[in-house]
């Protein structure tokens, strides 16, 4: 019986090594390996971020108005702002920040509560059924909701 050569072995034990690392299909990272997927992100300590705060943690920040509810509830009070109902389940849904305000569904502030509404450039209070609203005007961005403020 003929032997193999020691040399031999090692290259047939090499190749198939090899062969067997590219062979790991990408969704099975080997032992050890960093996860990469899109849904998390590992930070320093070992805490998993989701793909919904990273998104926040990449972007920009940006200084939205800060709203005084009850300076805001006041004055809706002081100017007897009619009452109204609330939306139907499926429109409240679509009610939210950083969404875009449904169309058709929002009325403005008009007379003297409209000019003594708390002011920022650049944005706008609206009623939506029972709740009132701060959008961005260019693009009807929801920036804040205050719910059942005319309920």
């Amino acid at each position: 019986m003929k032997s193999i050569p020691i040399s031999a072995c090692l290259f047939i034990c090499t190749l198939l090594w090899q062969v067997a690392a590219v062979a790991q299909p990408a969704h099975a990272p080997a032992h050890g390996a960093r996860d990469h997927s899109p849904h998390v992100e590992r930070q320093r300590g070992g805490q998993d971020i989701g793909r919904h705060e990273r998104r926040h943690r990449d972007e920009r920040v940006v200084d939205l108005p800060r709203i005084n509810e009850v300076e805001l509830l006041r004055l809706l009070r002081q100017y007897d702002v009619p009452r109204a109902q609330p939306l139907p389940p499926g429109i409240q849904r679509n009610l939210e920040r950083g969404k875009p305000l449904p169309p058709g569904i929002a009325k403005r502030f008009d007379g003297p509560l409209a000019s003594q509404l708390p002011h920022y450039p650049g944005y706008q209070w609206e009623r939506v059924g029972a709740d009132v609203v701060l959008i961005e005007a260019a693009t009807r961005i929801v920036v804040d909701v205050l719910v059942d403020a005319l309920r």
